[in-house]
């Protein structure tokens, strides 16, 4: 089946007209102009329209008008979720309010620890929670392309106890997210999207039979390192809801060697969490490459 390529929409340049237009026409301003933005790609974004045409229609078995409609409420919130996160980044995060549903789980995992979450709602803005943690913070990187945004994003980031550890072919991640863990910080990693090429574990997921990388689950099994789910979900405008299971070890220093075998029980326990999250958001499901085994 064809993967994901390792590369989301919204380059180095749409981050600096993002914070531009927060910065003088406001969350309001931003959001304007991306209705115009979601449209364009309801008309023309043909393979991503295929893939979340199929989330909608198959998946949750919507009718083709709300599947239409609402692929193009998915592009709009997809924008907002996007605008939102630069605005966090970026120091405007006094524009949000949040609930935070299982932050004492957080606060339990004090030798630190791996936080799951997805391509959804937007975990970014849960950046907020750290002062609340005081705790140092690492967000691990799919984008190949975010390597000069993340420059960028430094340089306007006001929460210096954010840090990004970008995944490279020389594997050389691996290093600073165990070194990370055993500083006792926490590690937060996306478990829902796998680069062709790499290993990955099929899991049945809404119904579907779906891949998942193999590298999160892999690397909870391989440090022992207690693991927490976590989703932080836009409800209006300005106001996020944020989920956190409570952490759990996956003990397999008794095994030989970590094999996919090893991971179905993390894989497992994530799926459903994340099925959860998306019957109840179904808007804000941000995965646009043919997610689920052939059909």
């Amino acid at each position: 089946m064809s993967g994901w390529k390792g590369k989301t929409r919204g380059g180095l340049l749409g981050h600096r007209i993002f914070i531009f237009g927060i910065k003088y026409f406001g969350l309001g301003g931003a959001y304007l102009m991306l209705r115009i933005v979601a449209f364009y790609y309801l008309l023309f974004s043909r393979k991503s329209n295929k893939h979340i045409h199929f989330y909608f229609r198959k998946i949750l078995h919507y009718s083709k008008s709300k599947s239409i409609l609402s692929i193009y409420r998915n592009y709009y919130v997809f924008g907002q979720v996007l605008v939102d996160k630069v605005a966090v980044l970026a120091g405007f995060s006094n524009k949000f309010t949040y609930d935070f549903e299982g932050e004492e789980y957080l606060r339990d995992m004090k030798n630190g620890g791996l936080l799951i979450s997805a391509h959804v709602g937007n975990w970014e803005v849960a950046g907020n929670l750290l002062q609340r943690l005081d705790t140092c913070f690492n967000i691990v990187m799919f984008d190949e392309e975010h390597e000069k945004i993340k420059h960028y994003l430094e340089e306007v980031m006001t929460k210096k106890h954010v840090k990004v550890i970008l995944l490279r072919n020389d594997l050389s991640h691996l290093i600073e997210i165990r070194n990370a863990l055993q500083n006792k910080e926490l590690v937060a990693i996306h478990g829902d999207r796998f680069v062709e090429g790499s290993k990955s574990l099929v899991c049945n997921f809404l119904g579907w039979q779906a891949h998942f990388p193999e590298g999160p689950f892999y690397l909870a099994a391989k440090f022992n390192a207690p693991v927490s789910f976590v989703f932080a979900m836009k409800e209006s405008k300005t106001h996020y809801h944020f989920y956190a299971t409570p952490a759990r070890v996956y003990e397999t220093t008794g095994q030989r060697r970590i094999d996919s075998k090893a991971l179905r029980p993390i894989l497992s326990d994530y799926a459903r969490q994340l099925e959860k999250i998306i019957r109840k958001y179904p808007l804000q499901w941000f995965n646009y490459y043919q997610f689920w085994e052939k059909w």
